[in-house]
């Protein structure tokens, strides 16, 4: 995934020539297109310098949102905002429901299945935090 990442950093810079003068100047050294090349083979590793000093350098950031995607604490509020969005919706979608059958546009079947939905989503919302409890 890095190496996919940094081919689009690669081509933002202008390609590997340019890439190589970039992250050479930013760190202040010289830095080879052959490494660049090699880098982007597979035949080498990325220094976490060099991603840095590129991403810095172009003033994105692909490479460390992708990183700290697979941290747990990270992982945990994106599953936790998830389950808020989903809360949200199922219960507008809830109220929507009652209010239509108050207002005889609406079933009570439909209601309640709607009513049901959004409990489920909360429902899993509260396990999602009890999960992290015992962690």
């Amino acid at each position: 995934m890095i190496r996919a990442l940094m081919a689009g950093l690669i081509r933002q810079a202008g390609g590997v020539e340019a890439s190589a003068a970039l992250i050479g100047q930013k760190l202040g050294r010289e830095i080879s297109k052959g490494s660049i090349s090699k880098r982007q083979a597979g035949q080498l590793d990325w220094p976490l310098v060099e991603i840095l000093a590129l991403e810095d350098v172009l003033c994105t950031h692909s490479v460390r949102r992708w990183l700290f995607r697979s941290l747990p604490e990270i992982a945990e509020g994106q599953d936790l905002m998830h389950g808020l969005a989903a809360v949200t919706k199922e219960s507008g979608e809830a109220m929507t429901a009652v209010l239509r059958m108050i207002a005889g546009e609406g079933d009570r079947a439909k209601a309640r299945a709607e009513v049901q939905e959004a409990l489920e989503a909360l429902r899993a919302l509260a396990a999602g935090l009890e999960a992290e409890e015992g962690a």
